[in-house]
């Protein structure tokens, strides 16, 4: 069967290329070998954040003064409910898909050339190919049944003690939710600190909060082995031993770009990724690719843009790529944010200060922005409670090409959290109402 373009890969860059061609009135065959949304969807984004949604909730009742509680966390009742919760997900996006014309395929891609690819017996041609095959956890086969982010969310029971090994940001997601739900979490970095490539000054909230939880953080230390008998236990290359209900690996995603047949096209590669131009063109005309599998930060939202991205150079509309605003976000505690670049000035305006913050018994965090010598909004930081929410505001500032003062002069409701980007901003032209900057 002959189509305009067939997507190959049905995650968060598969299937908004296949809805976004749909609806330009293209013919899209969408072929996806588990299930669509991927691993977001099914065993990353969605319920991790569902995990820590649970967590957070336990987590606050217990800092708030004066509030007594017992709990119970049903681990098999929250299992059954998360699966029912993403199956409706899943349905949704399938129905989108086909609303918009998208023919849907169960199975295992296999590329013959750049117009043709095979699935069991079947061979369908196509004008433009779209490779969005995603990322796969880095594993260590040395380690044996280790679990990764798949088997850490399916579990039934509350471990009672978890080590994870990797202090990036999933290991610090889910690490500080199961402490929260009642584990004790060890985590195991090799580097100097947890959350590398964040701005450490960022990255300290969270760790005076995961040290509040009276998790462990082992950081500069290399484990050289794991066994499973009774329960797991980690021989670090130090000598120590450790041992734990369950060990999480999370050092690391690669892209999957092996058992389809990629290799017959030949196309450029760059440190294991597939090379893209400014039109998530791949080296080989008429052949895209977007997501994990194209470099660049492993994000579900980078790769609903790219996909975005793909469909509209497919499309006819020449769209550039650009990355001026990409937000990058840790579901910690609290949450942090950076979107677009630093520059030569910028603000700072404590939580603290913040009214709404210290209602809900919260002070440690703060807001950044950055901006140039005109004025112009650059970039921000952010460390609080829905800084994932807060952040967009200044993605748009730095799209649009906002100065400070439009961010600062902008009402924002009170009282709320987000009053304190409002007032970082006044600091740029020394008006902040509720602090008073030291000079």
């Amino acid at each position: 069967m002959k189509f305009d373009v067939i997507i190959i890969g049905g995650g968060p860059g598969g299937y908004a290329s296949a809805i976004r061609l749909g609806q330009r009135g293209k013919t899209v065959l969408l072929i996806e070998k588990n299930k669509i949304g991927g691993e977001c969807l099914n065993y990353g984004c969605i319920p991790s954040k569902a995990l820590i949604e649970m967590a957070n909730s336990i987590g606050y009742l217990k800092t708030l003064p004066g509030v007594r509680m017992s709990y119970n966390v049903d681990m098999s009742q929250w299992q059954n409910w998360k699966w029912t919760m993403i199956n409706r997900l899943v349905s949704g996006v399938e129905t989108l898909c086909r609303a918009y014309g998208v023919k849907i395929i169960t199975g295992e891609a296999k590329i013959v050339d750049k117009q043709h690819v095979k699935i069991g017996t079947e061979t369908h041609n196509c004008d433009n190919l779209i490779i969005a095959t995603g990322s796969s956890p880095i594993t260590r086969d040395e380690f044996k049944d280790i679990l990764y982010n798949k088997e850490i969310l399916d579990l039934k029971t509350v471990p009672k003690d978890l080590i994870i090994i990797g202090g990036g940001y999933i290991g610090v997601e889910l690490g500080i939710a199961f402490s929260k739900i009642g584990s004790q979490v060890t985590i195991i970095e090799m580097l100097p600190g947890i959350l590398t490539g964040f701005d450490s000054e960022l990255v300290k909230p969270v760790e005076r909060r995961m040290k509040e939880l009276s998790m462990r953080i082992m950081t500069s230390a290399k484990v050289a082995a794991v066994e499973k008998r009774d329960r797991y236990y980690v021989r670090m290359e130090s000598g120590a031993n450790l041992s734990a209900d369950y060990v999480l690996l999370t050092i690391g995603r690669k892209p999957n770009v092996d058992g389809f047949g990629l290799e017959t096209l030949n196309l450029q590669m760059e440190n294991g990724f597939i090379k893209t131009d400014k039109h998530m063109e791949t080296s080989e005309k008429g052949v895209y690719a977007v997501g994990d599998v194209a470099g660049g930060y492993m994000l579900a939202h980078k790769a609903f843009y790219e996909g975005e991205i793909a469909a509209e150079n497919i499309s006819g509309k020449a769209v550039d790529v650009g990355y001026y605003a990409m937000p990058l976000v840790v579901f910690s505690d609290p949450e942090i944010a950076f979107t677009g670049s630093k520059s030569e000035k910028s603000t700072r305006f404590p939580l603290a200060a913040n009214g709404r913050s210290q209602g809900l018994n919260i002070s440690q965090g703060f807001y950044t922005i950055y901006y140039s010598e005109d004025g112009t909004v650059t970039g921000a930081s952010i460390a609080a409670p829905h800084a994932s929410e807060m952040i967009s505001e200044l993605s748009l500032a730095i799209e649009a090409g906002l100065n400070i003062e439009d961010v600062g002069s902008t009402i924002h409701p009170h009282p709320t959290i987000s009053e304190g980007i409002q007032e970082s901003a006044e600091i740029a032209y020394g008006k902040p109402l509720h602090f008073k900057p030291i000079s």
